[in-house]
């Protein structure tokens, strides 16, 4: 009788284990479900365009003033896409696209009171609020951004400006390395000439004298007896 208790105690927990076993999996399934039937979430509804160096330009021909500080700061280059939320009751663009960039250097220039980049490329229209950024001024050279895939473009995007008193004192460093250079040279072919000289004379002085073969000396004849009368 009593193994046959000890047999349907171990029945009953086998069989509550398997319950839990159940119940767990049944959990887990009804989690996944919840999670795979919740939606992502929807995107903020906007307006989207193009930038064209100073405005986003629509699909509608509509045009929006895009703020020149966050322009110079995000580096945005013609054709970017951009769109307009509203957060907080705030419009405020964002920058969902960006075309490949093209880099290139050319000098600052003015006309007619307008900020201008000269590249090998062409010239280039650039913001002003930019040039302040990095208080650039006429001469100065320039690092722009333009896109890869339209180099015609009005406006180009700067990136960084190198003062020209800066590149004129690197110029001027590097043109005198060589001329020090030139002057150290000949000094070392005069401290190598003596050497050289030393070296030639100084097996004429190891060679030994000859020994000169010692010759009587000729004695003159004496004058005879006759020869005096």
């Amino acid at each position: 009788m009593s193994r046959k208790l000890d047999l349907l105690r171990q029945a009953l927990s086998a069989a509550e284990s398997s319950i839990k076993l159940a119940r767990q999996l049944i959990s887990d399934i009804e989690r996944e479900d919840s999670d795979s039937g919740k939606k992502p979430p929807k995107e903020k509804p906007g307006i989207i365009g193009v930038f064209d160096g100073e405005l986003m330009m629509t699909d509608k021909n509509e045009t929006f003033p895009v703020p020149a500080n966050y322009a110079s700061k995000s580096l945005l280059v013609v054709g970017d896409t951009l769109k307009i939320i509203d957060e907080g009751g705030e419009k405020k663009f964002k920058q969902i696209e960006h075309v490949k960039r093209h880099k290139t250097t050319g000098i600052l220039a003015k006309k007619d009171g307008k900020w201008r980049v000269v590249t090998p490329e062409g010239s280039y229209k650039v913001l002003t609020e930019a040039v302040q950024h990095f208080n650039g001024d006429v001469g100065d050279e320039v690092l722009l951004q333009l896109p890869a895939n339209n180099l015609q473009v009005a406006y180009g995007t700067i990136e960084t400006i190198q003062k020209k008193e800066q590149i004129i004192e690197e110029k001027t460093e590097a043109t005198k390395k060589p001329e020090n250079e030139e002057k150290k040279e000949p000094t070392k072919k005069l401290r190598e000439e003596p050497k050289e000289e030393e070296k030639k004379k100084e097996p004429e002085g190891e060679k030994k004298e000859e020994p000169k073969s010692e010759e009587p000396e000729a004695q003159e004849p004496k004058a005879s007896d006759e020869e005096l009368v």
